[in-house]
Formats: C-alpha cells, structure tokens, sequence
C-alpha cells in the first residue's frame, strides 16, 4: 500500500512519541518516504501480462506469482528517483560523507544503478557490501536507498497482482506474490490474529500464529519470544530449529498502520536483541 504523506507525517510522530531515540532516524526516513510518494506519480503503471483465472496450481501448492530476477520495472523513473534521495541526503553534513562516493560516481557517470538494483531484489548481500565498501557508504543506508527508489514500482505491481489473488488461501510462510521472506509480523483483532509484511515489496498475509515462517516448525517447545524492555507490544518471535527471528508489532497496543520502512527502522533495537539472544546461545552451544 502507498501511504500518503499524512500518514507517513502522523507514523513520524507516533514513533517520536512512543520512543524518542528513534525521532530523528524516523522523521529522516520519514522525509525519504515522503519524496517516493511525490515520485511515484511519475511512475508508469505495471505492464505485468496476468494471463491467469483462475490462480495457477503451483500458486496453491507454494509457488509466488512473480519472480524478483524476473521484474519488469519502471527502471528510468527508479533510477531518477533514486538520484533524487542521494541529493536529499546530501543537504545534511552527516549525509554528505555518507553519499560522497555515490555523489562522485553519479557525477562521472558511472551507472551500475540498475544493477544494484537487482541485487537488493534478488537479496544479493555479497554484491551490495562490496559496493558500499567501495563508495565509502555503510550498507543499510545503501540498501534503504535503493529500496526506496524501488518502492513505487514494486508496490505498483504488487498490488496489480493482490488485486487477482485471494490472500486468506496463501498458507506459507514466504510472500505470495514476490517470494521473498517477511520483515516483520503484526498481531491484530480477537485473540491476536498474525500477519506477515514482504521485506521486498510490502505484501502482507495472514499467517499462522505458532509457526515459523521460515521452516515451517510449528512445535511449541522450539518456538519462543522476547519482549523489548519497558516496551509494551514490540517482541521478537524467535525459532529453535531455523535460529531466525521476526520483529513483531501488536496493533492492539500500538497504533497503525505498518508503513514497513518506518516500522523497521523504528525496532532496529529488536534486531540487536535477537543478535545478542542467538550469538549468546551459539556460544553456549559450541
């Protein structure tokens, strides 16, 4: 879903207000977010060719619609955009050190954009790394860029496919439409029901509670959570069997909607939590 920028103003706020640390990372964001809603008018509709109805076998049995190698984009308007964030970050000291290699290989003219691009659909994290090492920029700020300059395209196309599918018959734990591995869950309504968020291009789905989206282990014993200090609806769901984790926000104690660049933003700390917690228990382990 495209949030608009009151939505993504009235998110900034909400976090600053929920956990201060996190105001001036979340308004920064906030600012990037507001920027791909302005550009995504620009943004040519998905030429997506959805010859299929009723939904194919292989869908029902586990198979996503799309490929992410497979995408066809609005790569010029991606592109653009993404020139756009770089010269936004830049108005600021610390962001003019952080993109001072893009700055100077966008100046020379050297375009691998599209490239790195497909990496961060395809998760290529080897690629990704080696560039930021390259242009002396850190690898999440990187990676947030380029998701961003992606996101209209990608939630343009996702929703041209939702529109052609019922979620409530997807049963796994990877996204229907894209194939990639949520980022985070919510739990909503009576008893808590659990939805899950693609990393990639912001799908959400109904999923089983006790269940690991990432093996699919739904025995209890091996699956646990921890809650975040003093934090009341923010806990990590944690998996004995795979050793991942998921960042899971309860609605019935935090305000929504889930605007996923924000929201993962804003739990960076869950993140550290869960490291620590499966760093701890390899060593104990070992």
């Amino acid at each position: 879903m495209i949030h608009s920028s009151e939505d993504i103003n009235a998110k900034v706020k909400a976090i600053a207000a929920r956990n201060p640390v996190y105001a001036e990372i979340s308004q920064w964001v906030g600012d990037l977010l507001s920027t791909t809603v302005e550009a995504s008018k620009n943004f040519r509709p998905s030429d997506l060719k959805l010859n299929f109805d009723p939904l194919p076998k292989a869908w029902h049995q586990g198979k996503s619609l799309l490929n992410p190698e497979e995408l066809s984009l609005d790569w010029k308007n991606a592109k653009e955009l993404f020139k756009q964030l770089v010269d936004q970050i830049k108005t600021t000291e610390d962001g003019q050190k952080q993109v001072q290699g893009l700055l100077q290989a966008l100046a020379k003219g050297h375009d691998d954009i599209q490239t790195l691009m497909k990496a961060v659909l395809t998760s290529d994290l080897k690629a990704i790394q080696t560039t930021a090492k390259e242009l002396k920029i850190d690898s999440p700020i990187l990676t947030l860029l380029i998701r961003l300059s992606l996101r209209p395209a990608l939630l343009e196309t996702a929703r041209a496919v939702q529109n052609r599918m019922d979620l409530g018959q997807w049963h796994y734990g990877h996204c229907p439409v894209c194939g990639s591995a949520p980022r985070l869950a919510d739990l909503s309504g009576e008893g808590g029901q659990r939805t899950l968020h693609c990393s990639l291009c912001e799908t959400a789905w109904p999923y089983i509670r006790l269940r690991c989206p990432f093996c699919e282990n739904d025995n209890r014993e091996e699956l646990s959570y921890l809650r975040a200090e003093n934090e009341e609806g923010l806990r990590v769901d944690l998996c004995g069997r795979c050793n991942n984790y998921l960042k899971t926000m309860d609605l019935r104690e935090i305000p929504g909607p889930i605007i996923l660049p924000l929201d993962d933003v804003a739990t960076w700390h869950l993140d550290i939590i869960a490291g620590k917690y499966l760093e701890d228990k390899g060593s104990a382990l070992s």
